[in-house]
């Protein structure tokens, strides 16, 4: 059997999983920007007080390490690799991935849920208000990623417009001494208290499972550091804006918009960052979904259990729970640091496994880009030149005539051949 390598560099039609270095980058912003910069920062204030912003910045840098890791994996073909030799290590962790993901994404869908029952829509019953956001998480996360990818492409620039207007139209009384001191408790016990927040790490493990094929710019990387460093300010003036307050704000991201100047003018401006909140926790969720499926997939090779098991999940626990909230609240007790340490050690884990095996079956890696035919395909060979295809034209011409000259017609292939 020989090996045929393809030729061409631009697949016109990608397979199924794959998707451009650009889309890559705008599921990393809606991935990075949906909870963190809406629901977060008030739970954390409760304990962290003036230290918020630095309790993010280090969450950030866990966060960015998760994330080098996770793309790391992705772009040395880990996950292929992997499902074609069989590992049965790498199966074990896409089965506590996709369980993990199932709990990430119910404790995303409550905290969402509990801030529309209670700030936006109180006079919707709670029931319809589930099924209405539901709805499309799965019907998008069941499309898949190609579908999830192009929505991003379009939301995402909107999204980071509409969140860069109203931080630069921002009038209120900015105190950036509130995010002082550094360590409003104790050093051991501020990083003893962080890992208790580690249900908002590990945003970027639904993107283990794809293929990413270059554009000409670092999209990928541009968007990490864009998605990061915007995080951040909205952390940094949200403290400076609300100081030991921050803790009653249950969506920072919609309240901040409430101090755009241009509100004195044409009203109030809320509305265009609740927009952008919704927009980033259905896609958000979604992600989590079709991570949670493609995990199952290389688990067990079947994806029906995953397809039930996530919105069974969330529709279970919203409707067998008296107050939402609680399961809100319960995510950041000790299950947090068990969902710390899953979120760190899953593309630690997978890329170990794939270093480890990659040198044994090297035969195998080097070529996962290959297209295998059964037979050799058959390649026209070239004139030694012009003159010599042009000349044997001729020769053909001639002894075409010369038959038609002595029979009277020109005789078939078959005829020859006698």
């Amino acid at each position: 059997m020989k090996n045929i390598r393809p030729q061409h560099g631009i697949y016109k039609n990608l397979p199924a999983g794959a998707v451009y270095n650009s889309q890559a980058a705008c599921m990393t912003f809606v991935l990075g920007m949906a909870f963190k910069a809406s629901a977060a920062p008030g739970v954390i204030a409760e304990t962290m007080g003036s230290s918020t912003f630095w309790a993010y910045l280090a969450l950030s840098v866990v966060e960015l390490i998760v994330t080098v890791l996770v793309f790391s994996f992705v772009r040395l073909r880990g996950d292929d690799f992997l499902r074609c030799i069989n590992s049965k290590f790498y199966k074990l962790c896409c089965a506590v991935a996709s369980i993990w993901l199932a709990f990430k994404g119910t404790f995303y869908f409550c905290y969402c849920m509990s801030y529309l029952t209670r700030e936006l829509f109180g006079g919707v019953a709670p029931n319809l208000l589930y099924l209405l956001f539901l709805s499309p998480i799965v019907y998008i996360g069941i499309k898949g990623v190609r579908s999830i990818s192009r929505t991003c492409e379009i939301f995402a620039p909107i999204i980071f417009v509409l969140i860069l207007f109203n931080l630069v139209c921002i009038e209120t009384d900015l105190d950036f001494g509130r995010n002082l001191p550094v360590f409003a408790l104790p050093p051991s016990e501020f990083f003893a208290t962080i890992p208790k927040y580690g249900l908002w790490l590990g945003d970027a493990i639904p993107l283990m499972f794809l293929r990413i094929k270059n554009k000409r710019l670092p999209y990928v990387s541009g968007g990490i550091t864009l998605t990061f460093s915007l995080l951040l300010v909205i952390v940094l003036i949200g403290v400076a804006t609300y100081g030991e307050s921050l803790k009653t704000v249950s969506d920072l991201l919609i309240h901040l918009a409430g101090f755009n100047q241009l509100t004195l003018e044409i009203g109030r401006m809320e509305w265009t960052n609740m927009l952008c909140v919704l927009a980033l926790a259905i896609l958000s969720l979604s992600l989590l979904y079709y991570g949670c499926i493609a995990a199952q997939d290389r688990a067990t090779g079947t994806t029906a259990a995953a397809k039930l098991l996530y919105p069974l999940a969330i529709a279970i626990t919203v409707l067998s729970v008296s107050s939402i909230q609680t399961i809100a609240e319960f995510a950041v007790e000790k299950l947090g640091y068990v969902m710390f340490a899953l979120a760190v050690g899953l593309p630690f884990a997978v890329l170990a496994c794939l270093i480890a095996t990659r040198t044994r079956y090297r035969h195998i890696y080097d070529r996962l880009d290959c297209v295998y035919a059964p037979y050799p395909t058959p390649l026209p060979e070239e004139p030694n030149s012009l003159a010599d295809n042009i000349l044997s034209g001729y020769k053909q011409e001639a002894a075409k005539t010369e038959i038609v000259k002595e029979n009277g017609y020109l005789e078939s292939q078959q005829e020859a051949n006698n």
